[in-house]
């Protein structure tokens, strides 16, 4: 049985499928926040709703009879194993409380987080954020340090005048970090360098190293990591496509030593139709100068 189901587990109709459900899911948990179609549509959507939660087992269930322990071996699966356990949770009885249906209800809204774990390139990139957290969180002491400095500075220079935003540590951290984001910063820096003109001095250094500089460092390192985990990925294919080939050469009888002739053969006509393309190229443009 677990060798019949592992093809239908491991197809792309399959995971197709459990794709299109998950958006079907996450479109009918958007429905539920509409009082007005709650009111006109909340059975059919309730009905919708146990619909999905029983699509989710079934998918679950399948897996664990092809994977058994394995299954739990890939974070992924342990993702989705954890909602729907979470979705299977009743609403009734110990349940039944404002707090904790709300919560529940809150939970539920996880299942949207499955169009992560279904599309490879959404995984990627979540893969590539946890891969980089090491090089953000040096980045980040970073500017914590510089968050620092520059509220001591900024203290001693303004919190005289203007104690709203530097008054202490605490206040000074937040005014730096509404500057950060450039949201209303000049709300903070026009009244301060109308008595104090040189104070744009101040503001200018911590609002290009900060805002300009550590947050591209930010995204220069996900960015990076995602690259690193394409070229892996890409290596994987490419030695699984190797071991693939091998492998079907093998059962059609192909030895060691004509596997490889086949392989420099094809590699050889790659390279001489890739010829023929520049000398087709470069035809043209001689062509074109004349």
């Amino acid at each position: 049985m677990r060798e019949k189901l592992k093809p239908l587990v491991e197809s792309k109709v399959f995971e197709r499928f459990i794709l299109i459900v998950i958006v079907i899911n996450a479109i009918d948990l958007g429905l539920e926040t509409w009082p007005q179609v709650m009111a006109e549509y909340g059975s059919i959507l309730q009905i919708a709703n146990l619909i999905f939660i029983s699509i989710y087992v079934i998918e679950m269930i399948l897996k664990l009879i092809v994977y058994r322990g394995a299954y739990f071996r890939d974070g992924w699966n342990i993702f989705d194993f954890c909602i729907v356990i979470t979705s299977l949770v009743p609403t009734g009885g110990i349940f039944s409380g404002v707090r904790i249906l709300r919560i529940f209800r809150i939970l539920r809204a996880l299942r949207v987080l499955r169009l992560v774990s279904g599309i490879k390139k959404l995984r990627q990139i979540v893969m590539a954020i946890i891969k980089s957290l090491p090089g953000v969180g040096w980045t980040f002491l970073l500017m914590i340090l510089l968050y620092y400095v520059f509220a001591i500075v900024g203290i001693e220079l303004f919190a005289h005048s203007f104690p709203d935003n530097f008054g202490d540590m605490f206040i000074a951290f937040k005014t730096l970090f509404e500057l950060t984001t450039l949201e209303g910063w000049q709300d903070i820096v026009f009244p301060i360098t109308d008595t104090n003109p040189t104070a744009w001095i101040y503001f200018l250094i911590f609002i290009v190293f900060s805002s300009f500089i550590l947050l591209n460092v930010v995204i220069g390192i996900v960015i990076d990591t995602m690259d690193e985990m394409s070229q892996q990925d890409t290596e994987a294919e490419r030695i699984e496509a190797v071991r693939e080939a091998k492998a079907a050469a093998t059962l059609a009888g192909i030895s060691d030593e004509e596997y490889a002739q086949q392989q420099k053969l094809s590699l050889e006509n790659e390279i001489a139709a890739l010829r023929r393309q520049m000398d087709k190229v470069q035809g043209m443009i001689e062509d074109a100068v004349r």
